[in-house]
């Protein structure tokens, strides 16, 4: 079998071109990156409350740039925010239990009970 440059050729090819789909996808993603990076430091220019109209603090802001630099800090404000919300999401609905339960049931006794919890406790 004899060697043919023809056929190395073919075979090269979807290599190639798979190699240079990943290099230019890593290059898109770097500069995306960059451009989110650039934009959350624009975001520190935002008073508080214009950030927190949008879910966020300073501090999110901060904690957003410290991350590594090949990392989005879009992201991390994503979740900031997210997390947020949903605390806040979850306060309002115990707020609501409480108050659909109302005050909590007075002790049948409460005299007597504490009456009892001291001779018990040897007071």
């Amino acid at each position: 079998m004899s060697f043919s440059p023809r056929l190395a050729l073919t075979a090269l090819v979807p290599a190639v071109a798979a190699t240079t789909k990943r290099v230019i996808a890593a290059g898109q993603a770097m500069w995306r990156i960059r451009r989110h990076r650039r934009e959350v430091h624009e975001l520190l220019n935002y008073d508080a409350r214009a950030l927190a109209d949008i879910g966020l603090t300073q501090g999110d802001l901060m904690a957003a740039l410290s991350l590594p630099a090949l990392s989005d800090p879009s992201r991390r404000l994503v979740v900031l925010a997210v997390e947020r919300r949903a605390g806040r999401r979850a306060q309002i609905r115990e707020q609501l239990a409480a108050r659909i339960a109302g005050p909590a049931p007075a002790s049948p006794l409460p005299g007597r009970l504490d009456a009892v919890c001291r001779s018990t406790a040897g007071g």
